[in-house]
């Protein structure tokens, strides 16, 4: 990817979609710097012509805000403006490390500090408690990670900010803790009226795989999983498959014609799919892995899924 609109997407995303959030004082000069070298940052007013240019525009940047930002709290440490210029100074670790250009060893406001401001704007206050609670949820992940408390965070952060436009990472968020912390539950009647009841299947390894015949990448998915079911099956590798289907006579002869002989869950909604709704899945081919104590290690088993297999079934 182009370094220039690798910037730009990372930006973008840093700044959480916000419009443009910052607003100094007027006749504050020492953040109105500060908020026109951001405006560079995500808005560049000279288009670079190549990618060691654009590198070089950003490394620029970072350091003029760097500079400017410390000026603008000595000049005027009270100015409301600071929470909004904290809360993007905040969230450009990744710009940091793409542009090696190392921020202050200690931010002088945290996030904790602007969710607790009484003069930050609603819209700032909301933005950062989104972005502490996404932070810590890998934490929450990791193992030994409290994803109770975790839970309680993003909880209250619903509560306290439910008009928060970007609430919706925070939900799918927390279904993903859910589904990552405790076995999966999850039983139901399959296509061929098999019952199937994934905590049955402790002690095997299980891909669960949200697909559809009329989903091209998941058609163009299916051979890998074949050949890895037909090599593994035996050594205790099981698929359950999740359609989204609507047509159900369709459906079967598909699964006849291609020889997959695993279960499949079939509602006839299409993607309205029950499970597919209810674990809040966006796109398919989406696949999970569960190792043998029915946990889901893995989101994204497609990549490498015969290696991720052998190493969770040799467990």
């Amino acid at each position: 990817m182009n370094a220039h609109r690798s910037f730009c997407i990372g930006v973008a995303t840093l700044v959480l979609t916000a419009s443009s959030f910052l607003c100094a004082a007027e006749g504050d000069d020492a953040w109105k710097k500060v908020n026109d070298v951001i405006e560079d940052i995500r808005n560049p007013k000279v288009k670079p012509q190549s990618d060691d240019e654009a590198m070089g525009m950003l490394k620029k940047s970072l350091k003029e805000f760097d500079a400017n930002y410390e000026a603008a709290m000595k000049a005027a440490p009270t100015n409301s403006a600071r929470w909004d210029v904290a809360l993007f100074a905040s969230m450009l670790g990744r710009v940091r490390e793409m542009a090696n250009v190392p921020g202050p060893e200690q931010q002088p406001i945290s996030l904790a500090d602007i969710v607790k401001a009484e003069d930050a704007k609603p819209e700032t206050k909301s933005q950062a408690s989104l972005t502490l609670v996404m932070l810590a949820s890998d934490a929450a992940l990791a193992p030994g990670g409290d994803a109770a408390g975790w839970m309680a965070q993003a909880e209250k952060h619903l509560k306290d900010y439910p008009a928060e436009k970007l609430n919706k990472m925070v939900e799918e968020r927390i279904v993903e803790v859910n589904l990552r912390t405790k076995p999966l539950d999850l039983k139901f009647t399959a296509l061929d009226g098999r019952e199937v009841d994934v905590s049955k299947l402790q002690g095997k390894v299980v891909l669960i795989d949200f697909w559809a015949t009329w989903c091209g990448p998941c058609v163009e998915e299916l051979p890998k999983v074949l050949q890895t079911y037909k090599e593994l099956h035996a050594k205790g590798f099981e698929v359950i498959g999740v359609s989204l289907d609507g047509d159900k006579a369709e459906l079967e002869a598909f699964v006849k014609e291609k020889g997959m002989e695993w279960p499949q869950y079939f509602d006839g909604k299409g993607p309205e799919n029950a499970l597919f709704l209810k674990y809040k899945l966006e796109s398919i081919p989406t696949m999970w892995l569960l190792n043998k104590k029915g946990m889901i290690v893995s989101m994204h088993a497609a990549e490498g899924m015969k290696e991720q297999v052998t190493k969770l079934l040799a467990e």
